[in-house]
């Protein structure tokens, strides 16, 4: 049991060493794309990319400070940090599609940018939420709860804008990173909503699940690293 309990440990560690590589590269290029992109519109979205990158970073070493044996606080900011990595990936997505020159126009769209805006002002306070619950209370049925459901809902946002950008960037370098990120927020949602399974499901089942995702995470950042990569280079 002990044994089975160190290869489990030693997965874990592996898969949020994984995503920190992963999480501070990401960074790194999408901070030069934001210093190098003169084009306009551009900004915010690059801008997204980063906090993506810095907060799976420091949901990354959250979770090798749980390893190795972080309490409340650590586990709160390390699901604060995935829950804004999940909601930057979706608010990067808006940007892009709002910027789009085949964006419909403000008097033809369903919402508004500001309605929008409203709507992501909402997802940050259930971050805040999560967070407050967490600290307070440690890994709980209420926290999966908000946990869970809040990365749900992030992830369902982001992926309206990713259909709908589908259409307006197909076969673009765009739709390539579109496509790298809309895999990066399935991974991320993965171990979020792990905590909602083990409500329903066996622990081992969920923490299976949680390992998984959390090792795809790393893995499939790699992608559109390269590709935000290759954007520096034929941008500089």
């Amino acid at each position: 049991m002990a044994a089975a309990t160190n290869v489990l440990s030693a997965v874990e560690f592996t898969g949020y060493g994984i995503v920190l590589v992963s999480g501070v590269a990401f960074t790194y290029y999408a901070l030069q794309n934001f210093a190098l992109d003169r084009m306009e519109g551009h900004e915010d979205f690059w801008s997204y990319l980063a906090y993506l990158g810095i907060a799976l970073s420091a949901f990354a070493v959250c979770g090798l400070a749980l390893v190795a044996g972080g309490g409340n606080v650590v586990r709160a900011f390390g699901d604060l940090s995935l829950l804004f990595g999940i909601a930057f990936v979706a608010f990067a997505m808006r940007e892009v599609y709002y910027n789009s020159a085949l964006a419909p126009p403000p008097e033809e769209r369903d919402l508004s940018l500001e309605q929008l805006r409203t709507i992501e002002f909402a997802f940050v306070l259930v971050i805040a939420v999560e967070w407050v619950v967490v600290v307070v209370l440690g890994d709980t049925t209420a926290t999966a709860l908000i946990k869970g459901v809040g990365a749900l809902a992030f992830a369902t946002y982001g992926v309206a804008f990713s259909e709908r950008l589908e259409a307006l960037a197909h076969g673009t370098t765009m739709d390539t990173l579109r496509r790298h990120l809309l895999i990066v927020l399935v991974c991320a949602t993965g171990v979020a909503v792990a905590g909602l399974v083990a409500l329903v499901a066996p622990a081992a089942v969920a923490d299976s699940m949680s390992y998984v995702f959390l090792v795809l995470l790393g893995g499939l950042l790699v992608p559109p690293t390269i590709r935000l990569q290759q954007s520096v280079a034929s941008i500089s």
